[in-house]
């Protein structure tokens, strides 16, 4: 019988794992109540990167404000997955020099507002449920 396990992700498999995606949610206090919404990102040097409508709730994040931004894969087959959970600042991010690529968002409409996380915490978990071998 296979027992499963919950292991605690390093810094740098967490790191690896935020690199390897381009969609994770950001929350925060907004002024209309909590929030967690989806966006596209891309992590680089250390910082996560994403666009969003300032005239939007997500305008708020020019911040600078403090977030939680989570990126996570779940295999609801095979009962495995992971989990990172990134603390730390947003704020508006000039990018007219910059070449990052930042995936466009999914949802139709402009996003001038580039937004950087700056983490002050990083932690992450791997899963697998405890299933009988065939």
């Amino acid at each position: 019988m296979d027992t499963g396990h919950f292991t605690r992700l390093s810094g740098d498999e967490c790191g690896h794992l935020l690199r390897g995606h381009s969609v994770g949610r950001v929350s925060w206090a907004s002024s209309k109540g909590l929030q967690v919404l989806p966006v596209s990102y891309v992590s680089s040097g250390g910082l996560l990167y994403f666009r969003t409508n300032p005239d939007s709730v997500m305008g708020e994040l020019a911040g600078p404000i403090d977030v939680a931004f989570e990126v996570d894969d779940i295999d609801v087959s095979t009962a495995t997955g992971w989990s990172v959970l990134v603390q730390g600042e947003a704020r508006a991010h000039d990018d007219s020099t910059s070449d990052l690529r930042i995936p466009d968002a999914w949802a139709p409409g402009e996003r001038t507002l580039t937004v950087v996380i700056t983490p002050s915490a990083c932690s992450g978990r791997a899963v697998s449920a405890a299933l009988p071998r065939s």
